[in-house]
Protein backbone atom coordinates (compact mmCIF):
# COMPACT_ATOMS: atom_id res chain seq x y z
CA UNK A 1 0.00 0.00 0.00
CA UNK A 2 1.48 3.74 -1.21
CA UNK A 3 1.63 6.14 1.49
CA UNK A 4 -1.42 7.61 -0.39
CA UNK A 5 -3.33 4.98 0.30
CA UNK A 6 -2.42 4.73 3.90
CA UNK A 7 -3.39 8.00 3.98
CA UNK A 8 -6.59 7.57 3.06
CA UNK A 9 -7.26 5.17 5.60
CA UNK A 10 -6.14 7.21 8.47
CA UNK A 11 -8.61 7.67 11.41
CA UNK A 12 -7.06 9.61 14.25
CA UNK A 13 -4.08 12.09 13.62
CA UNK A 14 -1.28 12.89 16.83
CA UNK A 15 -0.40 16.47 16.72
CA UNK A 16 2.74 17.83 18.01
CA UNK A 17 2.24 21.47 19.37
CA UNK A 18 4.95 23.65 19.69
CA UNK A 19 6.52 24.46 15.98
CA UNK A 20 3.45 22.57 14.23
CA UNK A 21 0.34 24.17 15.05
CA UNK A 22 1.75 27.35 16.71
CA UNK A 23 5.15 28.75 17.40
CA UNK A 24 5.65 30.36 21.05
CA UNK A 25 2.31 32.84 20.94
CA UNK A 26 1.58 32.93 17.07
CA UNK A 27 -1.13 30.50 15.98
CA UNK A 28 -0.18 29.21 12.75
CA UNK A 29 -3.22 30.26 10.29
CA UNK A 30 -3.26 27.06 8.86
CA UNK A 31 -3.60 25.01 12.23
CA UNK A 32 -7.36 26.12 12.30
CA UNK A 33 -8.82 25.40 8.91
CA UNK A 34 -6.56 22.05 9.10
CA UNK A 35 -8.74 21.11 12.02
CA UNK A 36 -11.80 22.35 9.93
CA UNK A 37 -10.64 19.38 7.14
CA UNK A 38 -9.94 16.78 10.00
CA UNK A 39 -13.69 17.59 11.92
CA UNK A 40 -15.31 17.55 8.04
CA UNK A 41 -14.23 14.16 7.53
CA UNK A 42 -14.74 12.42 11.02
CA UNK A 43 -10.90 12.37 11.84
CA UNK A 44 -9.99 12.19 15.29
CA UNK A 45 -7.20 14.41 16.51
CA UNK A 46 -5.07 14.42 20.02
CA UNK A 47 -2.15 16.68 20.81
CA UNK A 48 0.53 14.81 21.74
CA UNK A 49 3.54 16.42 23.50
CA UNK A 50 6.67 15.92 25.58
CA UNK A 51 6.20 19.12 27.05
CA UNK A 52 5.69 18.22 31.14
CA UNK A 53 5.60 22.04 32.08
CA UNK A 54 1.34 22.04 31.89
CA UNK A 55 -1.09 19.81 32.86
CA UNK A 56 -3.62 19.15 30.38
CA UNK A 57 -6.21 21.09 32.41
CA UNK A 58 -3.23 24.14 31.63
CA UNK A 59 -3.06 23.14 28.17
CA UNK A 60 -6.65 23.45 27.77
CA UNK A 61 -6.68 26.77 28.83
CA UNK A 62 -3.18 27.86 26.85
CA UNK A 63 -5.16 26.35 23.80
CA UNK A 64 -8.42 28.68 24.19
CA UNK A 65 -6.01 31.63 24.39
CA UNK A 66 -5.29 30.74 20.35
CA UNK A 67 -8.62 30.49 20.44
CA UNK A 68 -9.10 26.71 20.33
CA UNK A 69 -11.51 24.86 21.79
CA UNK A 70 -10.21 21.25 23.27
CA UNK A 71 -10.98 19.20 26.08
CA UNK A 72 -8.57 17.54 28.39
CA UNK A 73 -9.29 14.13 26.59
CA UNK A 74 -7.75 15.59 23.32
CA UNK A 75 -4.63 15.29 25.08
CA UNK A 76 -1.78 12.58 25.47
CA UNK A 77 1.29 13.97 27.31
CA UNK A 78 4.38 12.37 28.46
CA UNK A 79 3.10 12.36 31.73
CA UNK A 80 0.34 10.59 30.38
CA UNK A 81 2.77 7.81 29.16
CA UNK A 82 4.58 7.68 32.75
CA UNK A 83 2.03 7.16 34.78
CA UNK A 84 0.73 4.59 31.90
CA UNK A 85 3.67 2.79 31.99
CA UNK A 86 4.14 2.49 35.68
CA UNK A 87 0.57 1.42 36.12
CA UNK A 88 1.04 -1.36 33.47
CA UNK A 89 4.98 -2.34 33.86
CA UNK A 90 6.01 -1.20 37.46
CA UNK A 91 2.64 -2.32 39.32
CA UNK A 92 4.50 -2.53 42.47
CA UNK A 93 5.38 1.04 41.99
CA UNK A 94 3.22 3.44 44.39
CA UNK A 95 5.40 5.98 45.68
CA UNK A 96 7.21 8.64 43.98
CA UNK A 97 10.44 11.37 44.20
CA UNK A 98 9.83 13.70 41.29
CA UNK A 99 11.73 15.99 39.83
CA UNK A 100 8.57 18.09 38.18
CA UNK A 101 6.43 21.27 38.14
CA UNK A 102 3.79 21.22 40.69
CA UNK A 103 1.14 20.46 38.04
CA UNK A 104 2.70 17.25 36.69
CA UNK A 105 3.18 16.36 40.41
CA UNK A 106 -0.68 16.87 40.75
CA UNK A 107 -1.36 15.04 37.28
CA UNK A 108 0.71 11.76 38.76
CA UNK A 109 -1.07 11.85 42.13
CA UNK A 110 -4.49 11.87 40.36
CA UNK A 111 -3.29 8.80 38.91
CA UNK A 112 -2.72 7.23 42.14
CA UNK A 113 0.77 7.36 42.92
CA UNK A 114 1.93 8.82 46.43
CA UNK A 115 4.34 11.65 45.92
CA UNK A 116 7.40 11.40 48.67
CA UNK A 117 10.27 12.89 49.57
CA UNK A 118 12.41 10.01 51.13
CA UNK A 119 11.94 5.86 50.20
CA UNK A 120 10.12 5.84 46.88
CA UNK A 121 9.42 2.96 45.14
CA UNK A 122 10.76 5.15 41.78
CA UNK A 123 12.29 8.22 41.12
CA UNK A 124 11.67 10.94 38.48
CA UNK A 125 13.11 13.22 36.22
CA UNK A 126 11.26 16.21 34.28
CA UNK A 127 11.02 19.68 33.47
CA UNK A 128 11.53 21.19 37.04
CA UNK A 129 11.32 24.92 37.32
CA UNK A 130 11.20 24.51 41.17
CA UNK A 131 14.28 22.68 41.00
CA UNK A 132 16.69 23.11 43.88
CA UNK A 133 20.03 21.87 44.22
CA UNK A 134 19.36 19.94 47.36
CA UNK A 135 16.69 17.94 45.29
CA UNK A 136 18.98 17.33 41.86
CA UNK A 137 21.21 15.77 44.43
CA UNK A 138 18.30 13.68 46.02
CA UNK A 139 17.90 12.36 42.20
CA UNK A 140 21.50 11.23 41.32
CA UNK A 141 21.72 9.49 45.09
CA UNK A 142 18.25 7.98 44.18
CA UNK A 143 19.72 6.24 40.99
CA UNK A 144 22.82 5.42 41.56
CA UNK A 145 21.08 3.34 44.95
CA UNK A 146 19.31 0.89 42.72
CA UNK A 147 15.52 2.77 42.65
CA UNK A 148 13.32 2.17 39.54
CA UNK A 149 14.27 5.64 37.66
CA UNK A 150 12.93 7.18 34.88
CA UNK A 151 13.12 10.34 32.52
CA UNK A 152 10.07 11.41 31.18
CA UNK A 153 11.18 12.57 27.95
CA UNK A 154 14.66 13.18 26.22
CA UNK A 155 13.87 17.38 25.05
CA UNK A 156 17.08 18.90 25.96
CA UNK A 157 15.59 22.10 25.55
CA UNK A 158 11.71 23.78 25.11
CA UNK A 159 10.85 25.89 22.27
CA UNK A 160 10.52 29.64 22.51
CA UNK A 161 10.16 32.54 20.79
CA UNK A 162 12.00 34.23 23.44
CA UNK A 163 15.83 35.37 24.24
CA UNK A 164 16.59 32.80 26.28
CA UNK A 165 17.20 28.77 26.32
CA UNK A 166 14.35 27.08 28.61
CA UNK A 167 16.21 24.38 29.66
CA UNK A 168 14.32 20.77 29.82
CA UNK A 169 14.10 17.34 30.98
CA UNK A 170 16.65 15.64 28.34
CA UNK A 171 19.75 18.37 30.21
CA UNK A 172 18.65 17.99 33.67
CA UNK A 173 18.45 14.08 33.28
CA UNK A 174 22.07 14.20 32.05
CA UNK A 175 23.41 16.07 34.57
CA UNK A 176 21.47 12.99 37.11
CA UNK A 177 22.98 10.78 34.91
CA UNK A 178 26.89 11.75 34.64
CA UNK A 179 26.46 12.53 38.62
CA UNK A 180 25.05 9.21 39.30
CA UNK A 181 27.08 7.17 37.12
CA UNK A 182 23.90 5.28 35.52
CA UNK A 183 21.27 5.74 33.17
CA UNK A 184 17.81 6.92 33.49
CA UNK A 185 15.08 4.63 32.21
CA UNK A 186 14.10 7.26 28.50
CA UNK A 187 10.23 7.37 28.13
CA UNK A 188 8.11 10.21 25.83
CA UNK A 189 8.72 10.41 22.54
CA UNK A 190 10.33 8.62 20.27
CA UNK A 191 9.73 5.69 22.54
CA UNK A 192 7.28 3.45 19.96
CA UNK A 193 4.81 2.89 23.13
CA UNK A 194 3.52 6.86 23.58
CA UNK A 195 2.16 6.27 20.11
CA UNK A 196 0.62 2.83 20.54
CA UNK A 197 -0.68 3.90 23.78
CA UNK A 198 -2.08 6.98 22.68
CA UNK A 199 -3.70 5.12 19.79
CA UNK A 200 -5.17 2.03 22.12
CA UNK A 201 -6.75 5.08 24.33
CA UNK A 202 -9.01 5.92 21.03
CA UNK A 203 -9.73 2.28 20.25
CA UNK A 204 -6.77 2.47 17.31
CA UNK A 205 -4.07 0.87 15.91
CA UNK A 206 -1.02 2.74 15.49
CA UNK A 207 -1.03 1.82 11.34
CA UNK A 208 -4.56 3.91 11.60
CA UNK A 209 -3.52 6.80 12.91
CA UNK A 210 -0.97 9.58 11.63
CA UNK A 211 2.00 11.84 13.57
CA UNK A 212 2.64 15.44 12.58
CA UNK A 213 5.57 16.81 14.37
CA UNK A 214 8.30 19.40 13.73
CA UNK A 215 11.58 17.28 15.23
CA UNK A 216 12.82 14.04 13.41
CA UNK A 217 14.54 12.72 16.55
CA UNK A 218 11.33 12.98 18.74
CA UNK A 219 7.94 13.52 16.71
CA UNK A 220 9.13 11.44 13.52
CA UNK A 221 11.01 9.18 15.59
CA UNK A 222 8.08 7.97 17.68
CA UNK A 223 6.02 7.29 14.75
CA UNK A 224 8.42 5.36 12.95
CA UNK A 225 8.92 3.35 15.82
CA UNK A 226 5.46 2.70 16.94
CA UNK A 227 4.58 1.86 12.91
CA UNK A 228 1.90 5.44 12.62
CA UNK A 229 2.29 7.15 9.22
CA UNK A 230 4.32 10.66 9.67
CA UNK A 231 4.34 14.13 8.69
CA UNK A 232 7.42 16.19 9.46
CA UNK A 233 6.39 20.34 9.21
CA UNK A 234 9.53 21.95 8.28
CA UNK A 235 8.13 25.63 8.17
CA UNK A 236 8.87 28.86 9.95
CA UNK A 237 9.54 27.92 13.66
CA UNK A 238 9.98 24.52 13.45
CA UNK A 239 13.50 22.71 15.16
CA UNK A 240 14.75 21.43 12.02
CA UNK A 241 18.12 21.10 13.95
CA UNK A 242 16.78 17.83 15.55
CA UNK A 243 17.87 14.83 13.71
CA UNK A 244 17.60 10.87 13.53
CA UNK A 245 18.11 8.50 11.33
CA UNK A 246 14.34 8.12 10.15
CA UNK A 247 12.46 9.34 6.85
CA UNK A 248 9.16 11.14 7.36
CA UNK A 249 6.32 9.63 5.08
CA UNK A 250 5.60 12.88 4.16
CA UNK A 251 7.47 16.03 3.97
CA UNK A 252 5.32 19.44 4.02
CA UNK A 253 5.93 23.49 5.09
CA UNK A 254 2.86 23.52 7.04
CA UNK A 255 -0.27 21.95 8.01
CA UNK A 256 -2.04 23.71 4.81
CA UNK A 257 0.28 21.66 2.26
CA UNK A 258 -0.48 18.81 4.11
CA UNK A 259 -4.35 19.27 4.31
CA UNK A 260 -4.20 19.79 0.00
CA UNK A 261 -2.40 16.48 -0.49
CA UNK A 262 -5.05 14.80 1.43
CA UNK A 263 -8.00 16.72 0.32
CA UNK A 264 -6.53 15.23 -3.20
CA UNK A 265 -6.92 11.77 -1.52
CA UNK A 266 -9.87 11.76 -0.20
CA UNK A 267 -11.70 13.61 -3.82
Amino acid sequence: MSDLQKLSAVKAVFLDMDGTIYHGSKLYPTTLPFLEFLKKHNIKWNYCTNNSSRSKSDYVKHLARFGLSASEEEFYTSIDFLADVLHNDYPQVKKLFVLGVPSMQQELSESGFEIVDDAPDANIVSFDKTLTYDRLCRAAWFLQSGVPSFSSHPDVFCPTDQPTVLVDSGAISRCVELAAGKELIQLGKPHGGFLTNAAARLGLKPGETLMIGDRLATDIASGVNAGTLTCRITGEGADLASYADVTPDFSCDNLGELQAIWEKVLA
